[in-house]
């Protein structure tokens, strides 16, 4: 079933709240463009955008709607980052087949700025070491598709992401698309695409979005990484609303959902007065305060229906294009059951919000909103989703599956299938695991289970980069890469 709500109340409470107050622009350029075509601007600022350019907005996604939602077919199984470095480097329906007969999933969302140190309990900024050490565990790690470039704290911040994707790319052929943070690194992001593929004005490293700042706030970093993208010819523009029910939004879901759907849309919108033929989506991500600590949490119900809901807005009466996994990442900062729950609960509300049974379980490794990585949950995650791989939705009906006179013989003589040739050729497709065995006749020990199975996943990502090699990258392709960093280096450091 879906989302039952009154749609079209918020839809035009959305509309009215861009219309009425209008959304702040922090940026000359962009907001003139905007006033250009039919905005108007507001006593305190902000720029005002009327019903009927809404109206053209969505009428201008309707050709592309079709393409989009396969698109985030995707996104269940390999999140919106991946899901999108699939579409850009044309791999979409390779991949697909792929994922039928092997199990694949991202690693680490977005990437991280902290990693949690299981041997050691704590948490600790993420340096060059760590960095290595994980792009090591991507490329031993078959089941890993894709991993993100993880924020280093150790390296000079203004070349940070370009040096950091350079360093990726020897470790690991995982890596993709990451955010720019800086809107000058933009055109070395390119440049380093260009020299990957041979193809110029090639984009694939372009990832991220123009994240708004609630409520309704459109800042000069994301607005200028709008322009610099149309300047560089990468119109690809991925909006995202991320704000805190009873923070930036009111604390009722109907508030947070018309909050998110106006950020999200007129962000979109912004982006189509610069490049009406561009590649316009949203993405919604909630938190919610929890009202006795005031931390942000991205667990909890009301976040999934907030998020539902703004798509299913989008979906009904926006011309989709809105991006919306289940929820961000577990708000606990440890690996653990904690994180576990948090990522279950989230699938369950997705599932029964949209009506498909299908969604997985969506962890990958991250915890504290998307800000720590933890190889430890990751091996935890990967298990978890391996084991819901596992559960098909086709059985397979033939002479081999079905041995039936043997079944009648076996039957008729009273005997143990246990002992049959059929079991013994057949009896290793049966789904096991180490960390969850089917049954434990033995007790432990002193390690409670939660404590063991960690104890597994930190064993088994650690064995994982001992057998590390590094990816086949060309001297003359890295001395490029070089050459890239350098003149990077010497613009903005």
């Amino acid at each position: 079933m879906a989302l039952s709500m009154d749609s079209e109340a918020l839809r035009d409470a959305t509309v009215e709240l861009l219309g009425r107050v209008g959304m702040k622009i922090e940026h000359d350029e962009l907001a003139e463009l905007m006033l250009e075509r039919g905005c108007t601007a507001g006593p305190e600022g902000r720029i005002r955008i009327p019903a009927a350019l809404i109206d053209d907005f969505v009428a201008s996604q309707e050709p592309t709607r079709a393409e989009d939602s396969d698109d985030q077919a995707l996104v269940p199984w390999c999140g919106p980052d991946w899901a999108h470095w699939l579409m850009w480097t044309g791999q979409k329906q390779q991949v697909r087949e792929r994922m039928k007969s092997q199990f694949l999933m991202p690693a680490f969302d977005t990437g991280p700025t902290q990693y949690y140190d299981y041997q050691r309990g704590q948490l600790v900024p993420v340096n060059t070491e760590i960095f290595i050490q994980m792009k090591k565990l991507a490329e031993t790690t078959p089941e890993i598709g894709y991993i993100s470039t993880w924020y280093r704290q150790d390296v000079p911040q203004p070349t940070e992401r370009i040096a950091s994707l350079i360093l990726g790319l020897q470790y690991t052929s995982k890596v993709d698309g990451i955010e720019a943070i800086d809107p000058r690194a933009i055109k070395y992001l390119v440049e380093i695409g260009e020299i990957m593929s041979g193809n110029p004005g090639d984009g694939r490293y372009l990832a991220g979005s123009q994240c708004l700042i609630s409520p309704l706030i459109l800042d000069h970093r994301a607005a200028e990484d709008i322009m610099e993208r149309h300047r560089v010819g990468v119109d690809r523009y991925h909006a995202a609303s991320m704000p805190t029910i009873g923070i930036s939004t009111p604390v009722t879901v109907p508030g947070a959902i018309v909050i998110g759907a106006a950020e999200n849309l007129g962000c979109m919108v912004a982006a189509w007065c610069l490049c009406p033929d561009g590649d316009i989506t949203g993405r919604m991500i909630s938190t919610v305060a929890d009202m006795r600590t005031a931390d942000a949490a991205s667990a909890g119900p009301e976040n999934v229906m907030v998020i539902a809901g703004v798509r299913q807005l989008f979906d009904e009466h926006f011309g989709g294009h809105l991006w919306a996994e289940v929820y961000f990442s577990p708000s606990t900062n440890r690996p653990g059951l904690q994180a576990v729950y948090q990522n279950f609960h989230a699938a369950a509300g997705r599932a029964l919000l949209t009506d498909d049974p299908r969604l997985p379980y969506p962890g990958m490794g991250t915890l504290d909103n998307g800000g720590v990585g933890s190889p430890t949950q990751l091996m935890l995650d990967m298990e978890i989703r391996r084991s819901q791989y596992a559960l098909k939705t086709e059985i397979d009906v033939n002479d081999e599956t079905l041995p039936l006179d043997e079944i009648c013989e076996y039957v008729r003589t009273d005997q143990t299938f246990l002992s049959s040739e059929h079991t013994i050729e057949h009896f290793r497709e049966l789904w096991t695991s180490e960390l969850f065995p089917l049954s434990m006749p033995e007790p432990s020990g002193e390690l409670t289970d939660e404590r063991r199975i960690l104890d597994l996943c930190e064993e088994r990502w650690r064995s994982n980069i001992e057998s590390w090699e590094p990816p086949d990258l060309p001297d003359e392709t890295l001395s490029e890469l070089e050459g890239v960093l350098e003149r990077a280096s010497d613009e903005l450091l």
